[in-house]
């Protein structure tokens, strides 16, 4: 695939034809714009591990401190204190600079993809105009005011609701009666920048999910040369599904925050892993579903190429046969059919190879490791909550006990 400069993903110059094709999911919008203001974004590339690095220190660390400075990192008979507050750690540690990293893997991800739509032929050389007016609406989309500003309002009240209801367990914490409105600096800096911090970066991503969803529904509409019989058995669009995997790190984060919660309960509350399952489960589906969401437009169109496919091979397929059933088995004088000397079709076993190609086309563009790349994540939280009780040694040793 080529790569462009201006995307931020290669430093070759790009042939004529993929000329305005660099649509990012990122870079543009008002988020980066602002970041690159306040000199977190340099210049140059997208600054993906500084970020993740400054987000987790800025968050984290003045709360450790402060912690280590009160008596409040560690007590033996208390579940507010710093080490056993799994929320923060999780968002600080785990799911912020995780938000950040997938937008690294998403600047290098899109843009070849798209031009991939041209390089392999699926959009035709007539149809790169109408093609690349399609990637311009979608810039326009990115670097739109409205949906930042509904992101700002929400990060507002969600953090004003934080400071009204300061019973919330991330608000919580040790001598908590020693602070005006019973919040130490500990909530306050959770209300004030932890919060908001994740709340925008998440709703960010949520908003970068949405145009993933359009994209390919626009995609989806424009009239692209499909191959029925392509070995992907996607009719030429089985690269479409890379795109989960910048949904991965997103994915892990969001799961993990929400599993930092539930394990809290079941180390500090006595809740038992078991009775919580079916919410366990619940939860990693619904961050699963989220994400692949955008893929489904996609299908409707697959289900109408192979729909029509079936039958257009599937006349072929019926017509080379009986010619050859005339010939061979009947014994009549059928002349020279070209159907029957097309060197694109060959033997009868041709025919039928190009028809089962057709009958095997799967109607949803993302395939098991499209799907592992999104629900792997989603679930692996959920199992450290289930082996903080159960742990693996354990579960491991009662197996071999059985066997033995």
């Amino acid at each position: 695939m080529a790569t462009s400069g201006a995307s931020g993903v290669g430093t070759h110059p790009l042939p004529p034809e993929l000329a305005g094709l660099d649509l990012s999911l990122v870079r543009g919008d008002i988020g980066f714009r602002l970041q690159r203001r306040l000199g977190l974004i340099p210049a140059e590339g997208m600054g993906t591990a500084r970020r993740a690095l400054i987000f987790a220190t800025v968050t984290w660390l003045p709360l450790a401190i402060w912690a280590l400075l009160t008596g409040r990192l560690a007590d033996s008979d208390g579940h507010d204190t710093f080490l056993a507050h799994f929320g923060i750690h999780a968002r600080c540690l785990i799911a912020i600079p995780l938000l950040v990293i997938a937008e690294g893997v998403a600047q290098k991800s899109v843009p070849p993809l798209l031009h991939y739509f041209v390089e392999s032929g699926l959009v035709a050389a007539d149809r790169i105009p109408p093609f690349r007016a399609l990637v311009a609406s979608m810039v326009r989309l990115r670097d739109s005011v409205s949906p930042w500003i509904f992101i700002l309002s929400i990060v507002v009240a969600w953090s004003t609701a934080g400071a009204v209801f300061s019973r919330l367990e991330d608000l919580s914490w040790k001598n908590a009666d020693d602070a005006a409105n019973g919040l130490t600096f500990g909530g306050w800096w959770f209300i004030v920048v932890i919060r908001p911090l994740f709340t925008a970066l998440l709703l960010a991503w949520l908003w970068r999910a949405c145009l993933v969803f359009i994209l390919i529904l626009k995609l989806a509409h424009f009239p692209l040369s499909l191959v029925p019989t392509h070995p992907d058995r996607l009719a030429g669009l089985g690269f479409v599904e890379r795109l989960s995997f910048i949904f991965s790190p997103v994915a892990f984060a969001l799961s993990t925050v929400a599993a930092a919660s539930f394990a809290h309960d079941v180390v500090y509350h006595g809740v038992n892993a078991m009775d919580i399952k079916a919410l366990l489960i619940a939860t990693a589906v619904l961050v699963s579903f989220i994400f692949l969401v955008p893929f489904a437009p996609l299908t409707l169109l697959l289900v109408k190429v192979k729909r029509q496919a079936i039958l257009d091979y599937g006349g072929i397929a019926g017509q080379h046969g009986r010619l050859v059933r005339a010939r061979w088995i009947l014994g009549k004088d059928i002349g020279a059919p070209a159907i029957l000397d097309a060197p694109e079709l060959g033997p009868v076993a041709d025919v039928q190879a190009l028809f089962d190609a057709v009958r095997r086309m799967r109607t949803f563009p993302v395939g098991k490791l499209g799907v592992l790349a999104i629900a792997g994540p989603a679930v692996l939280p959920m199992l450290y909550v289930v082996a903080i009780q159960f742990p693996l040694t354990s579960l491991v040793g009662k197996v071999i006990k059985t066997l033995i």
